[in-house]
C-alpha cells in the first residue's frame, strides 16, 4: 500500500531534489507499490506540485512521461472509448490540459496524496472523453448499466455534463461514496479499483482474507457500482 503521510524530513528531502531525481524516486516507489511492497508517495506529490504550482516545464514533462500510459489505460477501459476511433492521444492531451488548468496553485493544497491526485486526473480523462463524444454528436449514456466485465467505471467520473470538476473535490466524492456504500467490502473494492486502479485479481491477492477469489471481487464490485448508479446523492453531486 502507498503510505499517505510522509514525515517532515521526507517532505523536505523531496523538496530539495531535482526534477530528474524526483522522477526517478517516484518511478522506484511506484514499482515498489506494484510489487505489493510499502511505498511512499511524497516524491510523486512533489513532482505534481512543481508541475502545477510552479509551472515547471520539466516537471510537467516528467508527469506526462511517467503517468501518460496510466491515462491511456483508463481511457481505453472506459465503455465509450470505442467511439474515439484512434484519437486516444488527443483525448489524453485534453485531459492533461484540463487537469493542469482546473487545479492550479490555489487548489493544490487540497490534494495531500498521490492517490488523490491520480483519482482527480482520472476524472479529467473520463470527462475529456465524454466531451469529445458529445462534440461528435454521438448519443452516450453517462450512467451506463453495470455489466459483467471488470471495465465498468464509477459514475463519479462522468456526470451528465462531463462533471463540474471545479465543484467536486476528492474529499466530497469519497465522502459521498462512503455514505452510499455502508458495506465495508464494497467500499474497499471501489477504493482499490478506482483510486489505486487495481484489477480484481490484484485485489484478491492483496486481501485474501476478505475476498476468497477474483470472482468474489467482481461480484462485490458489480453490486457496489449498481448501488452508486442508482444513488440520488451521487447524481446530485455531479449536476
Amino acid at each position: 500500500m502507498i503510505l499517505p503521510d510522509a514525515s517532515p524530513s521526507d517532505a523536505d528531502v523531496a523538496g530539495q531534489m531535482t526534477v530528474s531525481e524526483l522522477a526517478d524516486a517516484c518511478r522506484r516507489e511506484t514499482q515498489r507499490f506494484l510489487r505489493g511492497e510499502p511505498a511512499r508517495d511524497e516524491f510523486g506529490v512533489e513532482l505534481f506540485r512543481r508541475a502545477v504550482c510552479e509551472r515547471e516545464p520539466l516537471a510537467w514533462e516528467a508527469v506526462v512521461d511517467q503517468f501518460g500510459g496510466l491515462l491511456l489505460g483508463w481511457l481505453k477501459r472506459h465503455p465509450a472509448s470505442d467511439l474515439l476511433r484512434g484519437d486516444e492521444d488527443y483525448v489524453v492531451n485534453r485531459a492533461l490540459t484540463r487537469f493542469w488548468l482546473a487545479i492550479g496553485p490555489e487548489r493544490f493544497h487540497r490534494f495531500t496524496t498521490l492517490a488523490g491526485l491520480l483519482a482527480y486526473l482520472k476524472m479529467c480523462v473520463h470527462c475529456a472523453l465524454l466531451d469529445e463524444v458529445r462534440a461528435r454528436r454521438v448519443a452516450c449514456d453517462p450512467w451506463p448499466s453495470v455489466g459483467d466485465g471488470e471495465d465498468q467505471d464509477l459514475p463519479a467520473t462522468a456526470g451528465p455534463d462531463g462533471i463540474s470538476i471545479d465543484r467536486v473535490t476528492e474529499h466530497e466524492m469519497w465522502q459521498t461514496i462512503a455514505r452510499e456504500l455502508p458495506d465495508q467490502e464494497e467500499r474497499l473494492v471501489v477504493y482499490l479499483s478506482f483510486a489505486l486502479d487495481l484489477k480484481p485479481g490484484e485485489i484478491h491477492r492483496r486481501h485474501r482474507d476478505r475476498y476468497a477469489t477474483a470472482e468474489d471481487v467482481y461480484r462485490v464490485k458489480r453490486a457496489a457500482l449498481e448501488r452508486l448508479r442508482r444513488s440520488a446523492a451521487m447524481r446530485s453531486l455531479l449536476v
